[in-house]
């Protein structure tokens, strides 16, 4: 599970960590760079999945929104490289970081190790990088023996290193542990950097009929129906809400499915259904009750808000166990009357799942919806009154938290600007007691 992610000299950050909960909520204004953040998770993710850096610029311009711009855009203003680190929990090798460096040519990892505060030695750390032109890289790992040069393995630098070691291939024979340690902790940092789902359902999509194979939701929603219909047991008829649990007896999604399809419309939810097509094509059906009558809406005529919030269902249930969910600008098509129920069921998923949910919101009432043990956990994006470089501050690790909670809502406190104004207050608690003690001095001698 993702503990925290680091930008380093990331477009427009220079050093920030995003430490992240069961449920965070990344806010801030336009421009202060939420969405670089997300931007490098993204990029993090895609490279996990085995892609090459050589390939960024092909697929920014067959229309695959890895990153914005250029690779020339990617490091922070005035430097040549950047960089990503993550923690994991439930792993001995819980740390992993890598730094890029744009040459003439293109990006080249420059370095990159997985390393675990039990071990004096990382498991791998490459040591050697190319030069020029060349891709070629030397990767020390360990070989668990005390003393001298670690064994060196040559890697390419248009990978992460631990996608080239999945496989003990490239590990001596005579090296044991190390055939079995080293890929072993690679396949656990590329399941969960690849899994990671970014959600920007697209209703229009979500509209048409698709195919069951037993997979997670995809992050434009397409396969819906699919997904629903899978979590969903396979029913051959309709189900009825009433009924469902007994009729999903040991189908483990059912139960948090149930509450929120509960929570979507004004109308009641009598019933699920799926209309089959002759290919084998499923397309997902809803049953409302409205003033006592019934009526059912197939995904061709369901609301852009309702088929939002189904995917928001359909990724979080089929998402792998402990991985992460990304939802930029959530209250998109989410009525605010229902944003509490929501918000608490995600939170509520997130943990029996072990998931990792990172959301990004402007809407002043969702953030008031949000449920209290969340608020601690929200990221603040602002930008530096000193470089202008972007900056994330978690509402907890503030000095001021206490008296910041305490003034309004949450919303409010953003959409006042007090936020805003605590982040970059750079003064310490210390720093304010002798300020308050200067002024209480010098109320005391004008009175005098």
């Amino acid at each position: 599970m993702l503990l925290s992610f680091s930008l380093k000299s990331f477009k427009s950050y220079r050093e920030s960590n995003l430490p992240l909960a069961p449920l965070t909520v990344l806010i801030g204004a336009n421009a202060s760079g939420k969405s670089n953040a997300i931007e490098g998770l993204r990029l993090m993710s895609w490279l996990a999945q085995g892609q090459r850096l050589s390939a960024i610029q092909y697929s920014v311009n067959s229309g695959e929104q890895v990153v914005r711009g250029t690779a020339r855009n990617l490091p922070n203003e005035g430097a040549s490289k950047f960089g990503f680190a993550c923690s994991f929990s439930g792993a001995r090798w819980e740390d992993w970081d890598i730094e890029i460096e744009l040459r003439e040519d293109g990006l080249h990892i420059l370095s990159e190790s997985v390393t675990s505060p039990w071990e004096s030695v990382p498991l791998y750390t490459l040591d050697q990088p190319s030069t020029g032109r060349g891709t070629d890289v030397g990767v020390a790992y360990n070989n668990f023996a005390r003393g001298g040069k670690k064994p060196h393995i040559i890697c390419i630098d248009q990978m992460p290193i631990f996608t080239q070691l999945v496989t003990p291939a490239s590990i001596s024979a005579n090296h044991k542990k190390s055939r079995k340690e080293v890929p072993s902790a690679s396949r656990v940092i590329e399941g969960l950097l690849s899994n990671i789902l970014f959600l920007d359902p697209n209703p229009q999509l979500m509209r048409n009929y698709s195919f069951p194979a037993g997979e997670k939701l995809r992050g434009d929603g397409a396969n819906l129906s699919a997904v629903l219909f899978d979590l969903c047991g396979r029913p051959k008829d309709e189900v009825e809400i009433s009924d469902l649990s007994d009729l999903l007896d040991g189908v483990e999604a059912a139960p948090e499915l149930l509450s929120l399809i509960q929570s979507l419309p004004e109308q009641n939810i009598d019933g699920i259904s799926f209309i089959k097509e002759p290919r084998g094509g499923v397309m997902v059906s809803l049953t409302e009750s409205f003033g006592g009558h019934l009526k059912r809406y197939d995904a061709s005529l369901l609301s852009d808000g309702t088929l939002r919030v189904l995917s928001i269902a359909a990724a979080l249930l089929s998402a792998p166990i402990g991985t992460m969910v990304v939802i930029e600008e959530i209250d998109n098509g989410v009525h605010p009357s229902r944003a509490k129920h929501l918000l608490t069921s995600i939170r509520r998923i997130a943990e029996e799942r072990q998931l990792r949910v990172l959301m990004s919101t402007h809407n002043p009432a969702l953030l008031d919806a949000l449920p209290d043990e969340s608020i601690p956990d929200v990221l603040f994006c602002y930008r530096s009154t000193d470089d202008g470089s972007s900056k994330i501050m978690r509402l907890s690790d503030s000095e001021s938290y206490p008296e910041i909670v305490a003034q309004d809502s949450l919303g409010g406190l953003l959409t006042s600007g007090l936020l805003d104004r605590y982040a970059k207050l750079k003064k310490t608690s210390k720093d304010r007691k002798v300020s308050a003690l200067d002024w209480l001095n010098k109320a005391r001698q004008t009175d005098e």
